[in-house]
């Protein structure tokens, strides 16, 4: 494995601590024999991976303490529990689990155990009981929300998928995978499309619930198709009850379809709506006049609108150089600007047109000339929240819009052009569209050193970093608090739940100890990594202020004497620094492939064609087969609309894998080192 290796090669067999977790590991019997090489390891991470199992024999791990084995998909805690049984010196284990009786089936079975999942085993009996309360309560809620809310997730997907493998197992026949695909595909278009429509909440429920049932009717009917060849008595038991359950599920389906609203309110409505609908029967003159003229008056104001359109550009492209913000009446034909923002602004109103007639107000006449009075720009200064709140706007109707794409089979935009389409539809006016744009772009580079979140979103917009990075970095931030929370569990196993949620809040709106701060930093980062941070830190802390020389209660000689000599920090500026080392990986990380992907953009908006795309994958020198190419661009432009931007490249190219000089490999990862 990539990283087992370059942990031999950078620190030797020596290291305490390996990190595997998130590596998507399915078979843990391959990476034993390299495990084997640390003769000093304590501590194994392997959580979020996919195994399904553990090997029958871990003696080879006889140095591992602590063993992290959490969101793995395990179909059977008695063959794990087995397994763990030959580790001799495990004393933590951290594994997420589904019931009280499989937790207590551990520790009975694992006697040596001294730590589960942060909770040291042999805890008071009070201590005991509450934590089983409060685990009952939260079943509890877990099973009303079950109740109140019907979804179909990936989990749903992943056990069918599992029982569909077992059963094909048992027939030992892999024929039928592409007739598995195409079957759930079905299935899953069907709901989309039924889940779109604006039906009632219990008919959506109900499309969800036939979706389960078909999922798993394809588990049934392929079992079914095996008893019929080899088994006649089998195959009419269970075809029978089959059939009763597909009775059942009918019925009950037909009954939910009828269900009909009876109340006095809505038969009042009903009688209302009949009463509008005979008066509008009835045309109107007048309205249709009124209706006329405002239609005129409309086309007026549009074609003034249009006149005045190049005058505003004009006035973004010399606001954007910092010059005086006004326009004569003898400004009429000025020289374009190849400025890639007023480029871009420019090709993006033109798209807005095509998508939206009614937006024509925003179309380029070159040739007409300006005879309007000076206008003055009115620039916003936005306070940092006001930018960030207007940023997770964008960020959420990128989001619906990418979506809507999607589904009507167009090609997605870039973030600068979404920025504009976003501002479009909210204010729809051009002058408060080019004052907003203006006050974002200010405000990005007046906050992109103080703020990590302004940071990314600028370096999206310059396609200097992709889209779906923002995410991660939210994922490094969930991470920094969980591990935050598990320390503080891990110093104070008496504290309460809840007293603990409060310390956290203390720490994450406050100020967190360096121990704390050395702590995940060392948790999350090679040591190569936690040493350049920790160093960084330094010049962050706060030195302990002195304590006046009046006389102290005990209480607080108390404090004193435990907080003597420790050093505090901010939390904010600790997340400031754990992000910005986050995004400058990211940025080294793709710093090759950003210069070859500019040499292609020729036009620099973000955006490239086949031929470029072509030209792309040529220059990266990846070796890719004329097949390859074919299957990524099915996967990034499979309509051929000749529009591929930046982010859906780095998104291709981090997801697909390439023969690498120690196995497969990410193209990116080759790309960097090459």
């Amino acid at each position: 494995m990539d990283v087992l290796q370059k942990i031999l090669k950078t620190q030797g067999t020596n290291v305490t601590i390996i990190d595997l977790q998130f590596q998507q590991i399915q078979n843990l019997d391959e990476l034993l024999s390299q495990l084997a090489n640390f003769s000093n390891l304590k501590e194994l991470n392997l959580n979020g991976n996919r195994l399904i199992s553990l090997p029958d024999d871990l003696g080879l791990l006889d140095t591992v303490e602590v063993l992290y084995l959490t969101n793995n998909i395990f179909t059977d805690i008695v063959q794990v529990v087995d397994s763990l049984q030959t580790m001799p010196n495990l004393i933590q284990l951290e594994i997420t689990l589904s019931s009280k009786e499989e937790e207590q089936f551990i520790i009975e079975s694992l006697p040596n155990l001294q730590i589960l999942n942060s909770q040291k085993i042999n805890l008071d009996q009070q201590l005991v009981d509450e934590s089983s309360e409060q685990q009952s309560q939260q079943q509890s809620e877990r099973s009303m929300s079950a109740q109140q809310d019907i979804t179909l997730q990936q989990y749903d997907l992943e056990q069918m998928a599992i029982l569909y493998d077992n059963i094909r197992e048992y027939k030992k026949d892999e024929q039928e995978d592409k007739l598995f695909d195409q079957q759930i595909r079905t299935i899953m278009l069907d709901l989309q499309s039924k889940v779109k429509q604006n039906n009632p909440d219990h008919l959506t429920n109900l499309y969800i619930l036939t979706a389960k049932y078909n999922l798993y009717e394809i588990c049934f009917k392929s079992i079914l198709k095996h008893f019929k060849t080899n088994d006649k008595k089998l195959d009419f038991i269970f075809t029978k009850i089959h059939d009763m359950h597909l009775s059942i599920f009918n019925d009950l389906s037909n009954v939910i379809q009828n269900v009909k609203l009876t109340s006095k309110n809505t038969s009042q409505l009903q009688i209302n709506q009949k009463q509008i609908d005979l008066s509008q029967q009835q045309p109107d003159k007048s309205v249709e006049n009124r209706l006329r003229q405002e239609l005129q008056e409309l086309q007026q104001i549009n074609n003034e609108l249009e006149k005045e359109n190049k005058r505003y550009l004009d006035l973004l492209i010399k606001h954007s150089k910092g010059e005086k913000v006004q326009l004569s009446n003898s400004e009429n034909n000025q020289k374009q600007n190849d400025n890639y923002q007023t480029q871009l602004y420019a090709k993006n109103f033109q798209s807005q047109n095509i998508q939206q007639n009614n937006n024509q107000i925003f179309q380029s006449k070159q040739t007409q000339q300006v005879n309007s009075i000076p206008q003055q720009l009115n620039v916003r200064n936005l306070t940092l929240k006001q930018l960030k709140d207007v940023l997770n706007e964008i960020y959420e109707s990128k989001h619906k819009f990418d979506q809507k794409c999607t589904d009507s089979k167009l090609p997605r935009e870039t973030m600068e052009q979404h920025m504009y389409t976003f501002l479009n539809q909210k204010y729809g006016l051009k002058n408060l569209i080019i004052e907003w744009a203006t006050s974002i772009i200010n405000s990005v580079k007046k906050y992109a050193s103080e703020d990590n979140d302004v940071d990314v979103f600028g370096k999206i917009l310059k396609n200097e970093c992709d889209e779906e990075f923002r995410f991660v970095q939210t994922q490094v931030k969930n991470t920094m608090q969980e591990l935050l929370k598990m320390y503080l569990r891990g110093k104070h196993p008496l504290k309460h739940q809840a007293e603990i949620k409060e310390m956290l809040n203390q720490r994450i709106n406050g100020q967190l100890y360096e121990e704390e701060a050395v702590d995940i930093i060392k948790y999350m980062y090679n040591q190569e990594d936690s040493e350049l941070l920790l160093d960084k830190l330094k010049q962050y802390y706060i030195v302990p202020q002195k304590i006046n020389d009046r006389r102290l209660t005990r209480e607080e000689q108390l404090m004193l004497l435990q907080e003597k000599d420790k050093y505090k920090m901010d939390y904010q500026v600790f997340q400031k620094i754990i992000l910005d080392f986050q995004l400058k990986s990211h940025e080294k990380y793709l710093k090759k492939f950003i210069v070859i992907f500019k040499q292609m953009d020729t036009d620099l908006n973000g955006i490239i064609d086949e031929n470029e795309f072509r030209n792309l994958i040529d220059a990266l020198n990846f070796d890719a087969e004329d097949v390859d190419i074919e299957k990524y661009l099915n996967i990034v432009d499979p309509y051929s609309h000749q529009q591929i931007t930046f982010s859906q490249c780095v998104t291709l190219f981090s997801s697909e894998s390439v023969p690498g000089s120690n196995g497969q490999m990410q193209i990116l990862q080759k790309i960097s080192e090459q």
